[in-house]
């Protein structure tokens, strides 16, 4: 015996079985990482395979045996959003991939987190409606840190205790932002007051605005080098679409 339960969930990534079978790593809204079984997925008629699509978010029915070790089963999938525009640009495709693999590698599976489902839905809206990819791409990291309570501490210098007013660097090491005069420059990226401000909306607004931040991918791109290396020595980890996506902008 088991339970049937139900949630909304966004495909994060798949891997064929067999000859018709595939797993299906999902975050969902209300139970975390889901990994699911979907019989004879790979054997659906033409229509009917992007419901299961990668970064879909659909509403899915599934079966969690009583058994352990037993995978989940899906039982039925009603799709709730496509977002076809990520498919038409390997930009928005790469920041997608990233996102994707920072969530599978960062949550927990039965470890509800519906602040992480909501930013990375809000996330992929902005990217299917045709959002600027290094726009996109900095909402996600600096709002994903945060919600992680790893964010950098953006109000005072990690070293002197004074606030922040104006130009900074931002320090992996540290955790957060340091004056000038505070620090070495050596691995540390600069930030000007504007950049701050960035950092700062993303950080303290509501998921439902965010999403309004007007910020020019230019702008996104100044900033992104230094948050990425921050996300890198506090995670621990870089995902591979992330890299592939940076080197083809730099």
């Amino acid at each position: 015996m088991g339970n049937i339960h139900q949630t909304d969930a966004i495909v994060l990534s798949r891997t064929d079985v067999g000859e018709e079978d595939r797993i299906l790593t999902f975050l969902t809204r209300d139970f975390g990482l889901l990994r699911a079984a979907a019989g004879g997925a790979r054997s659906l008629k033409k229509g009917q395979t992007g419901r299961l699509d990668l970064f879909v978010l659909s509403n899915v029915r599934f079966y969690v045996s009583d058994k352990p070790g037993k995978l989940c089963r899906i039982r039925a999938v009603d799709v709730v959003e496509s977002y076809l525009g990520i498919r038409d640009d390997f930009k928005r495709l790469c920041v997608a991939s990233a996102m994707a693999e920072l969530v599978a590698h960062c949550i927990q599976e039965a470890d509800p987190v519906p602040a992480v489902f909501e930013l990375l839905s809000t996330c992929l809206g902005l990217l299917g409606a045709g959002a600027g990819s290094m726009r996109v791409l900095l909402i996600f990291e600096m709002r994903f840190l945060k919600e992680l309570g790893l964010a950098p501490e953006l109000s005072r210098c990690l070293v002197c205790g004074r606030d922040i007013t104006g130009r900074s660097f931002i320090s992996p090491p540290k955790g957060g932002l340091l004056h000038p005069e505070c620090s070495s420059g050596a691995g540390n990226e600069e930030l000007t007051s504007g950049d701050l401000a960035t950092l700062r909306f993303i950080a303290g607004k509501p998921m439902n605005s965010i999403g309004r931040l007007s910020i020019a991918d230019g702008s996104a791109g100044r900033i992104l080098p230094g948050l990425n290396r921050f996300s890198v020595h506090h995670l621990g980890f870089e995902t591979k679409a992330l890299r592939i996506f940076l080197q083809n902008e730099s």
